[in-house]
């Protein structure tokens, strides 16, 4: 696979409502929680990291640029779409979400391997107990059902076809996301008893 054909994403929508104020700039280590997806990113694509919503100035500085989302208050569904309709000439798009404190490279690498082998697939997620569709990789095939999603429930797990769909497992702490401030303080807990 081209990985210069892939454009890397980061989600920076929603209100962070069940977290009470803006979890992406949550502290984590020496940056911000939106830091740690933006270098899983970097440390398979470089630095070229694309941040996608309605981000200030200071979000934007920590990645390479930003891609409008077009369908705001969409939730993923609209900013993978909005990725791919943002550039219709890439391969795709490498998507994750923003809360990921532990996303590893090393996870991104099993899902870009499962696309280069599936080249007729439209979208690759990471799953563990549960699929992972903010862990992903979406090809312009899926343009069309995520459109389609959006006029509907807006779900990301029934938008592709399962005909369309490959997934890879992936190491489930890798898929930990931070909704909460107690998720905040259950991955330091565990990231300090547990150092790499």
């Amino acid at each position: 696979m081209d990985l210069s054909t892939i454009i890397p994403i980061v989600l920076c929508g929603g209100f962070s409502r069940r977290f009470g104020r803006d979890k992406l700039r949550e502290p984590f280590g020496d940056g911000w929680l939106i830091d740690r997806p933006i270098a899983a990113l970097r440390g398979v694509f470089g630095p070229r990291v694309m941040l996608v919503g309605q981000v200030d100035e200071f979000l934007a500085a920590r990645a390479d640029g930003v891609l409008a989302d077009l369908h705001p208050g969409a939730g993923p569904a609209g900013g993978i779409l909005s990725a791919l309709e943002s550039t219709p000439d890439a391969g795709g798009v490498c998507v994750l979400a923003g809360d990921l404190p532990a996303i590893t490279p090393a996870a991104l690498l099993l899902v870009l391997a499962e696309a280069d082998a599936h080249p007729e697939a439209w979208a690759v997620w990471a799953v563990t107990d549960r699929p992972q569709p903010c862990i992903g990789l979406y090809r312009t095939g899926a343009i069309t059902p995520l459109r389609q999603a959006l006029l509907g429930d807006r779900s990301l797990h029934r938008a592709i076809s399962s005909t369309k769909l490959r997934a890879v497992r992936i190491n489930p702490s890798d898929a930990f996301n931070i909704n909460t401030l107690d998720d905040a303080a259950s991955h330091r807990a565990s990231a300090a008893n547990n150092p790499p």
